[in-house]
């Protein structure tokens, strides 16, 4: 029993173990760099979560004109980003071209309401009719 207790103080003994603490404290740092880091990379896709409605009626498309409201609050017409100058504009240029004219909605289901009734007040003001409130089916 000697003799172990002789061999454990002995400093010059070879360490044959893989100490794993540094890499895993490296993994994690770099998760967590990735993780805040991924928050800022835009995407070129749109992507609007719609909400569901059980007794939606689908439209036929004449001359209609979709705007989509993503969830952070930007508004795009035809998946092309414009602010609310462009949309007054573009949505009053189709009005003139045809009264008949309907529009679309399509609002991410966690965007703001206040975006949605900025949108539906402008329609209004240009004098559209034909709205519509574009939802998924159950």
């Amino acid at each position: 029993m000697g003799a172990r207790a002789l061999q454990r103080d002995n400093f010059d003994e070879i360490i044959s173990e893989i100490n794993i603490i540094p890499f895993v404290d490296i993994s994690l740092v770099l998760l967590i760099i990735f993780m805040v880091t991924a928050n800022y990379i835009m995407t070129s896709s749109l992507t609007i979560n719609i909400p569901q409605a059980s007794h939606a009626k689908q439209i036929q498309p004449n001359d209609v004109v979709t705007i989509n409201v993503s969830r952070e609050g930007p508004v795009y017409i035809e998946k092309e980003l414009v602010t609310s100058a462009e949309l007054r504009k573009r949505i009053k240029a189709k009005f003139q071209d045809n009264h008949d004219v309907a529009v679309i909605l399509s609002a991410d289901r966690n965007v703001s309401f206040k975006n949605v009734v900025n949108i539906l007040d402008l329609l209004s003001e240009i004098g559209i009719s034909r709205l519509n409130i574009a939802t998924v089916n159950e």
